[in-house]
């Protein structure tokens, strides 16, 4: 029994070793619920390059604000997510205000104004500008793949007369499963002209 035991473990090894299985995932089709609170933005640009939507829509709907701020600080540590301390209290007020105990609380008006305030500052500026307020750089590089493909990367794909139009379309819309199974969220915050402007910097690479 045990050199049969021990003799079908090696025929199993030796088969996995003939070739790695490869898995495609569907693409994420799930999506935060939108939200003028400051948190929404963080949290769509923080927490979907490792995570699908479901994740936070499927948690207790009792979970009070202690809860989502223990997730939050988890998911930075130990998990490793990439996410700056100054952003946590803004995603928990948007987990706990859209998924939590204070769902039903109305968020109150001057929550809003820093969105408008990004919004704003970011309309009309360089492209550095751009890059900086919308957090671009945390999930692309300029000639490598990091979450998602690196701008040569994308460059490369898009060239042709329609390529600018194409990038900024995808920009404002986001989108999955064009470049892995790591969905992009949404930057619909951003004016026509600023998209344009992001991605003929990226199409320039």
């Amino acid at each position: 029994m045990l050199i049969r035991t021990l003799a079908t473990t090696v025929a199993l090894m030796l088969a996995g070793s003939a070739g790695a299985l490869e898995i495609q995932l569907p693409p994420e089709t799930a999506a935060y619920k939108p939200s003028e609170l400051p948190g929404y933005q963080l949290v769509q640009r923080n927490c979907m390059t490792c995570h699908a939507a479901q994740y936070a829509s499927s948690q207790p709907p009792a979970s009070p604000r202690a809860y989502w701020e223990a997730t939050v600080k988890k998911m930075k540590k130990p998990f490793g997510a990439q996410f700056d301390d100054a952003d946590m209290p803004a995603m928990v007020d948007y987990l706990v205000k859209t998924y939590g105990a204070e769902r039903d609380a109305a968020a109150p008006a001057a929550a809003t104004k820093p969105v408008a305030a990004a919004v704003l500052a970011a309309s009309g500026k360089d492209v550095k500008t751009l890059l900086a307020a919308n957090g671009c750089m945390a999930c692309h590089a300029l000639d490598q793949k990091v979450v998602g493909p690196g701008f040569a990367e994308v460059a490369a794909r898009y060239k042709g007369k329609d390529s600018v139009a194409a990038v900024a379309a995808n920009i404002r819309n986001g989108g999955a499963g064009k470049w892995g199974p790591v969905p992009m969220p949404p930057f619909s915050q951003l004016s026509v002209a600023d998209a344009a402007t992001l991605a003929k910097y990226v199409l320039s690479r």
